[in-house]
């Protein structure tokens, strides 16, 4: 075992790629911006936005090829066997002010170990926000990486500079697996150039500029929603204006965000009749949720030729998914029982994620054992071949069923209604 969490590890290495593989085959896209932003002349300290638990560190860990370093919070170690595994996958415990004192204490021994991670520059990551939240927007940002940064700029700044990388992330559906995953790296904060500008008495003083400028660039790698009472209503505005938009998952998010400016500049200058359309619009999210119809069914198409091309498809890839169905049991069964026993529905992709991890080494084993004995080698290669995209077809063909359902609700006569005020709605804002 390495003495360090940033020493090289050989399992470490060769089990790296295998968990990049299956998180990349948890998304239908995944894509990476901005690594043009990360210098590379120092000691390099990531701060994403934390919206979905386990997941933002697999999306980080797997845009680099070389190790990185997480902090997570601390609770996740009060048992020894996850303890090891936590520090063998190279994650530290970051206590937060709720766990008491006492713990905050232990900190300053993460801090050291921090410091020194970073001074021999590997890259450590820092959910600034301290605990994940499924929305498009930051909460307040901890003190915690700033202490980090000032503490490792006065040891070793006059060798190395420290810099702050903000990231975004961004998926599709926080909670449906086999969604779309975006990270975006913008441009760093040179902590040693701000400390040797700024003349101040104590810490504090440097924290508090550092926070804002760090939030500031944070919200600008996101769809950036303010978190106040109409941001449910702001969401889904956005997301039915934004129907039909083409182009890769970080021209999605800089469209998203050029929508969102305009129905907050709709807001100061129109509040009245904002507050009117932000009502509607939360009123057609409930009804349109409780008839089971998805965002997405409201895109500009023809709806006969969709439904008759979707059901097609559906029926072309029914032996498939049946066969998935059936000899992914295994797999997809767990991942569905864990689902159920998990409250925070943050939780349950990881979950998912998890079984598609261990199970596809488990069971890809005694499949392989079962199809070689009981089958011509031609046979059993063949089978194995089919049987590899099993997991993620199945999920893959649950969700285009769940959107092809939602469309045919959308058809119905009674659906009727709700069709036009979704067209009343898109109209309003221009």
């Amino acid at each position: 075992m390495r003495k360090n969490i940033y020493d090289k590890d050989l399992a470490y290495t060769l089990l790296k790629p295998i968990v990049d593989s299956n998180l990349k085959n948890s998304y239908r896209k995944v894509e990476v911006w901005g690594k043009e932003n990360i210098p590379s002349d120092g000691a390099i300290l990531i701060t994403p936005n934390h919206c979905n638990t386990l997941m933002d560190a697999l999306v980080m860990l797997r845009a680099f090829s070389s190790p990185t370093v997480f902090g997570a919070r601390a609770d996740m170690f009060n048992r020894p066997l996850i303890a090891r595994i936590m520090y063998f996958l190279r994650i530290l415990p970051m206590v937060r002010q709720r766990d008491g004192l006492r713990n905050v204490l232990k900190n300053h021994e993460t801090q050291e170990t921090i410091v020194a991670t970073l001074e021999n520059q590997v890259r450590f990551c820092m959910y600034p926000e301290g605990r994940h939240r499924p929305m498009h927007s930051l909460q307040a940002l901890a003190k915690g990486t700033f202490r980090a940064a000032l503490a490792a700029n006065a040891k070793f700044g006059d060798r190395i500079p420290i810099y702050i990388v903000p990231a975004g992330i961004e998926y599709g559906d926080y909670f449906r697996y086999r969604s779309t995953s975006l990270v975006t790296f913008g441009e760093p904060i040179n902590v040693t150039e701000f400390v040797r500008t700024h003349e101040v008495e104590n810490e504090a003083q440097l924290i508090e500029p550092l926070r804002k400028e760090l939030a500031a660039r944070m919200s600008g790698l996101i769809t950036y929603i303010k978190d106040d009472e109409d941001y449910a209503a702001k969401w889904e505005l956005t997301k039915l204006l934004a129907l039909g938009f083409k182009g890769s998952l970080h021209e999605r998010m800089l469209n998203n965000r050029r929508i969102v400016a305009e129905i907050e500049k709709a807001c100061e200058e129109r509040p009245e009749e904002m507050q009117e359309l932000l009502a509607e619009v939360a009123g057609f999210e409930k009804e349109r949720r409780s008839k089971g119809i998805s965002i997405y069914s409201f895109r500009k198409h023809n709806p006969v030729l969709s439904a008759l091309g979707k059901g097609f498809a559906a029926l072309v890839g029914l032996p498939y998914f049946i066969f998935s169905a059936v000899f992914g049991l295994p797999m997809w069964g767990l991942a569905e029982i864990l689902k159920t026993m998990i409250k925070d529905k943050a939780f349950r992709n990881t979950a998912v994620f998890g079984v598609k991890l261990a199970g596809s080494i488990i069971f890809g084993l005694i499949w392989t054992a079962l199809a070689f004995c009981l089958l011509p080698w031609q046979w059993a290669l063949g089978f194995l071949a089919l049987l590899i995209p099993t997991y993620s077809y199945f999920y893959d063909y649950k969700e285009f069923m769940r959107k092809y359902i939602s469309d045919l609700k959308l058809m119905k006569k009674s659906s009727a209604s709700l069709r036009a005020k979704a067209e009343k709605l898109k109209s309003k804002l221009k």
